[in-house]
């Protein structure tokens, strides 16, 4: 049976050589003044447009396609010249085709065919056979393709085609397929008829949601779960734009984008909030501060301001967000009143979050103490003298004496 269906193709593909559908026309002579040449690889069922170099050669790829050349190799090998244009035009078998450019005889680029000449009638599972061989001979595209030629390849554009194992130098494009369950199905996805239903299935953007993240954190891998597929389901690429800097609290806009096969454009921005909701810290850098004169209400804020350290999140904090509470001391330095005093410290920052309270002493010292008064050091004592032996009394003697002698008398 399979041997029976190559001989009719093959008997078709004969056919359609030998046979010209449609008014001919007298091809241009191919001029090196023709905007683009066109190679169709038939092994590899891709085509390829190039554009003429600095130097007048056709050596640019512009613009790559998936095709299905003939079965059995019916699409014949060969330079060619493009030659009449169709906008619908009847093919073997009572069918038509979209945007037909004459290659030779009756082998011609056009969209997959229809069963009438009708944009809903494809013949679906011949369109999800674009990139193999499946034609009688004819080079099948999609809507899309057949109509770029169309457009833009003048009458007398040389065709190049040939075998190789490499599909080009742009590479053989994915050709987008149909669901063959859809309702939408009899229409082919890059027709840009404004009546096409597919047009108005565009891309679906998944996992992109708004999110709230802690300033001065990691940046968030904006692509992360972040997925987009066409009506088909295949994955799609996802462009993301705009930025968020961490490191500052506030809205930032994210825009991600996907775009199909056949152009249709889907956008999906989201809304990243960074915010400030870590407290700051506060280091003393000594417990005891020791100040030796006195100081104006703003010198001495700065001065104890200088025995702290705030950070907030790693940032340091100046001098505006630290609050120093020294009621007493300020009393204390106005009265003059030296001694130890407790400060209270804390930091505020940029956001409103308040660090827990510190506290340290400072020990107010006066800068010009009074000399104490040394005492007098006692005088020694003069040492005493030694009494002297008292000196003999004649009077006394002579009065002993005579008592004495009275007395002796009186005896």
């Amino acid at each position: 049976m399979r041997r029976v269906k190559r001989v009719i193709c093959g008997l078709l593909a004969v056919l359609m050589l030998v046979v010209s559908i449609g008014e001919p026309v007298t091809a241009e002579a191919a001029t090196g003044s023709l905007p683009y040449y066109i190679k169709i690889n038939r092994k590899q069922n891709c085509v390829t447009i190039y554009k003429q170099d600095s130097k007048g050669k056709y050596t640019v790829p512009v613009k790559a396609m998936a095709c299905s050349t003939g079965v059995n190799n019916a699409t014949p090998l060969g330079t060619f010249t493009l030659s009449n244009k169709y906008r619908w035009h009847m093919l073997m078998g009572n069918v038509y085709g979209q945007y037909c450019s004459r290659i030779t005889g009756g082998v011609l680029f056009h969209s997959v065919y229809y069963s009438a000449q009708d944009p809903s009638k494809l013949a679906y599972n011949s369109y999800n056979r674009l990139g193999q061989a499946a034609s009688h001979g004819c080079v099948r595209l999609n809507v899309a393709d057949a109509k770029w030629i169309y457009d833009n390849c003048p009458s007398g554009t040389r065709i190049n085609i040939y075998d190789g194992n490499d599909p080009g130098p742009l590479g053989k494009p994915d050709p987008v397929r149909i669901d063959t369950s859809s309702p939408y199905r009899g229409w082919d996805p890059t027709d840009p008829s404004k009546n096409n239903p597919w047009q108005k299935m565009k891309p679906t953007i998944k996992g992109a949601k708004n999110k709230t993240i802690e300033r001065c954190s990691k940046t968030p891998d904006l692509k992360k779960g972040v997925t987009a597929t066409d009506y088909k389901g295949t994955k799609l690429k996802v462009k993301v734009s705009g930025k968020c800097d961490t490191g500052k609290s506030g809205k930032y806009k994210i825009t991600y984008t996907a775009k199909d096969s056949k152009g249709s454009t889907t956008k999906k921005t989201i809304t990243i909030t960074v915010r400030d909701t870590k407290k700051p810290t506060v280091k003393i850098k000594e417990s005891t501060l020791t100040i030796e004169e006195q100081l104006s209400d703003s010198k001495l804020v700065s001065r104890l301001k200088e025995n702290v350290t705030a950070t907030d999140s790693g940032e340091k904090l100046s001098g505006k967000y630290v609050t120093i509470k020294a009621d007493k001391l300020r009393t204390a330095m106005k009265e003059q009143n030296y001694g130890t005093y407790t400060v209270t410290v804390y930091a505020k920052d940029k956001a409103g979050n308040c660090s827990k309270k510190y506290t340290f002493k400072v020990k107010y010292v006066n800068p010009e103490p009074e000399e104490p008064i040394e005492p007098e050091e006692p005088t020694e004592p003069e040492e005493p003298t030694e009494p002297t032996e008292p000196a003999e009394s004649t009077e006394t003697t002579e009065s002993t004496e005579t008592t004495d002698t009275q007395t002796n008398q009186w005896i």
